[in-house]
């Protein structure tokens, strides 16, 4: 009760002031048109021409708090997604990694979307005991190719640790069942929804704990007016990580991606 109480407290708040201080601006925006990474699910995959996933459905909550009709379609490859974010082809980029460079173009949330951790993972039925990096010295692990995880481990894997690039997770879940690697770095959540479609994926699981607690954030292209959302959406987007709830979120689409994999392989 609280809680609600505030939120809309808070909401009718910044309406008012935003109103008040950007009238015209907040007038022209009545839609929020946005995009992502066409393949990165459970945050987000390409479907019947639109984006759908768990970013969009924790967005898409919040533009409907606001009154404000929501949609993220597919704008293409992932590189055309950014180089349309710098030309101001729509209004927001979803979950994606804040860096300087996008920063030039992109008006970041300063609350994350959703966490977006790497996890160790490994066969269920010979699990070995993982508290620290430390516990991966002397053992064989597998990596994605071209995957960075931070400047701290990054340097500690280069030092410490043996990885073996493989240069998709199939081929590095061969790789982890058959015996050539112990161990196989990939993000909690993509790792999740990516063996959940792959034959002997259900004999995998992520450790309980992380490698690193990367997150992610969204971004309104420069130009937008619907960047007077921001922040309102940062605000809930706060909010719902520190619930559960965005975590929540992804598991949900971890399954609904299974489903709709399942379906596309049908037709």
């Amino acid at each position: 009760m609280g809680v609600c109480f505030m939120r809309l407290l808070f909401l009718a708040v910044f309406m008012g002031l935003m109103g008040l201080a950007r009238p015209a601006q907040a007038h022209e925006c009545n839609k929020v048109i946005a995009t992502a990474h066409p393949e990165y699910p459970p945050y987000h995959w390409k479907a019947n021409g639109k984006i759908i996933g768990a970013s969009v459905a924790l967005t898409k909550k919040i533009f409907d708090e606001l009154g404000i009709e929501f949609e993220a379609r597919y704008e293409g490859p992932w590189k055309r997604v950014l180089s349309s974010a710098k030309a101001g082809r729509f209004d927001m980029v979803l979950a994606l990694k804040k860096t300087q460079e996008r920063a030039l173009f992109l008006e970041f949330t300063t609350k994350p979307i959703a966490p977006n951790p790497f996890a160790v993972f490994m066969k269920a039925n010979s699990a070995f005991e993982y508290d620290e990096w430390a516990d991966l010295i002397n053992k064989k692990g597998g990596k994605n190719a071209g995957d960075r995880y931070g400047g701290s481990f990054d340097s500690f894997a280069q030092k410490f640790l043996t990885l073996e690039d493989g240069f998709s997770t199939e081929s590095n879940l061969k790789k982890l069942l058959s015996g050539r690697t112990e161990y196989f770095i990939h993000g909690r959540y993509v790792g999740l929804a990516h063996f959940s479609t792959l034959k002997n994926g259900d004999q995998v699981k992520p450790l309980e704990v992380n490698i690193n607690d990367g997150v992610i954030h969204s971004g309104f292209t420069k130009g937008s007016p619907c960047k007077v959302f921001l922040p309102y959406v940062s605000r809930r987007y706060g909010e719902m990580l520190q619930s559960g709830e965005a975590q929540r979120t992804l598991l949900e689409y971890v399954d609904r991606w299974a489903e709709f994999a399942k379906s596309e392989q049908k037709n």
